[in-house]
């Protein structure tokens, strides 16, 4: 007789341990999978750069040549003027020009400051101070050193084969033979300063921006008003013609700032800030910033706001015949260049302070309507401590030379933008331009010495 019958077992239940491992498995497998496509993506991007490298920069570095100390054969165990030196405290660069015909480039290397160096207790000679540079751009290297100290402004008078530089320490302008660099003194009147200077070719003048020194700093820092001109001189001549006296001028309508004597002239003047001739409009424009007190314990004080302006010069008869008021977010206007085409003024705005939201930016004028083309300043700001401005007229590009780097704009008729910031060294206080070769001169210090720092612009470069 058959027993009962007996059910099959069950099949066992799947163990937590054997699911845990398919689902840690499957993961693996995922993380696997996105490991190697984004190392797939990483080798292929890699080999994209290899094969597709980005583009270059608009402002590339070519070369530093090597410079004399500011103090020339006087340096510590130097012997030779022409080799290149080591840094001296308070040393610095001023204005360059640059001479097409014979490829020489002429670098104020101001040396250290005799000023500074009194300040700083510091014994000096200033027969030694400074020097000017002359670079043949042909051959890559420096051929003689001028012995003019203090030089500020430059000037290249090209149809008379002379370069003018000014000596700010002795208040002399100095014409030099280009070929034979042999350089002739002119003697301004005392405590004038002279700075940028301007080339008239119609009537062979020269311009000089004299912004004043003070006579006795032991009792003012203010430089005299009668002090603050644009001195002219006959570059035929080598004499000087005049003087248009601008720290007399009185207040604009409009503007507002201290004033102490009869006439409504401001208490300190006029600055006197950078000038340019303009061929067409046979004109000279100067940048120009009703002064503050000099004596002031504080040591940030900026301008009275409203008070920039740019005064033109006939060049012909010597007198002021047109004065406007820059907008207030332009504070001490300094260094400015002419599009000549176009008879537009581009002018660095050089005050900052965050507090009113005041900038350093570029502002540009029309010259034939003496009127402010609107745009944003924020669009046009400009790297940190702007001063030299100057247009590669070849390229339609304007260069400003700041201690933060090189702000580079497009200043071509109907396209005007910022192009952007280029850092190419430290303190990038002058430029030079060789519009044949679209070469850059920025002469400055690094690792303690003073070299010449030559780049490129490249037109195709972001």
């Amino acid at each position: 007789m058959a027993g009962p019958a007996v059910a099959p077992p069950a099949p066992p239940a799947p163990s937590s341990k054997t699911g845990g491992l398919r689902i840690t498995s499957i993961f693996t497998w995922l993380m696997g999978l996105v490991s190697f496509g984004l190392l797939a993506f990483m080798l292929a991007h890699v080999f994209y750069q290899i094969a597709v490298p980005p583009p270059a920069q608009r402002v590339l570095f070519v070369q530093d040549i090597p410079l004399p100390s500011g103090l020339g054969a006087t340096s510590p165990g130097q012997a030779d003027p022409l080799a290149p030196g080591p840094q001296q405290d308070f040393d610095a660069f001023d204005f360059q020009a640059y001479d097409p015909p014979t490829h020489r480039l002429f670098i104020a290397h101001t040396g250290p400051s005799p000023d500074l160096l009194t300040l700083a207790h510091t014994k000096f000679d200033p027969k030694y101070d400074g020097h000017i540079i002359v670079f043949d751009t042909q051959q890559a290297r420096v051929i003689a050193r001028i012995d003019i100290p203090q030089v500020s402004g430059m000037v290249n008078a090209f149809d008379l084969h002379k370069i003018y530089a000014a000596d700010a320490q002795d208040n002399i302008v100095d014409a030099i033979d280009v070929n034979t660099l042999k350089f002739t003194p002119i003697q301004l009147d005392d405590n004038e300063s002279p700075d940028a200077m301007s080339y008239d070719p119609v009537d062979h003048r020269i311009f000089v921006s004299d912004p004043g020194t003070p006579a006795d700093p032991n009792k003012t820092l203010n430089p005299n008003r009668a002090n603050e001109n644009v001195t002219v001189i006959d570059a035929l001549t080598d004499t000087v013609i005049t003087k248009v006296n601008l720290g007399l001028l009185p207040l604009l309508p409009g503007e507002k700032a201290p004033v102490t004597q009869p006439g409504n002239i401001p208490t300190f003047g006029h600055d006197a800030g950078h000038n340019k001739y303009d061929p067409a409009l046979r004109r000279v424009f100067i940048t120009s910033q009703i002064l503050p007190d000099a004596d002031s314990p504080n040591q940030f004080i900026l301008p009275p706001p409203g008070t920039a302006e740019l005064i033109a010069i006939d060049a012909v008869h010597l007198t002021i015949v047109q004065r406007i008021v820059l907008p207030a977010y332009c504070s001490t206007p300094h260094g400015m260049d002419i599009d000549t085409d176009q008879q537009v003024a581009f002018i660095a705005c050089t005050d900052f302070d965050s507090a009113h939201n005041l900038i350093e930016n570029l502002i540009r004028v029309n010259l034939r309507t003496m009127k402010v083309i609107p745009f944003d300043p924020q669009q046009a700001r400009l790297a940190g401590g702007p001063d030299i401005v100057l247009i590669d007229h070849a390229a339609h590009v304007l260069f400003v030379a700041c201690k933060g780097g090189i702000s580079l704009f497009d200043e071509s008729p109907g396209q005007f933008h910022k192009l952007g910031d280029y850092i190419l060294g430290k303190g990038t206080h002058t430029i030079a331009i060789n519009e044949a070769t679209q070469e850059i001169f920025l002469p400055q210090f690094a690792g303690g010495r003073p070299i010449l720092r030559i780049g490129r612009y490249n037109a195709n470069g972001i």
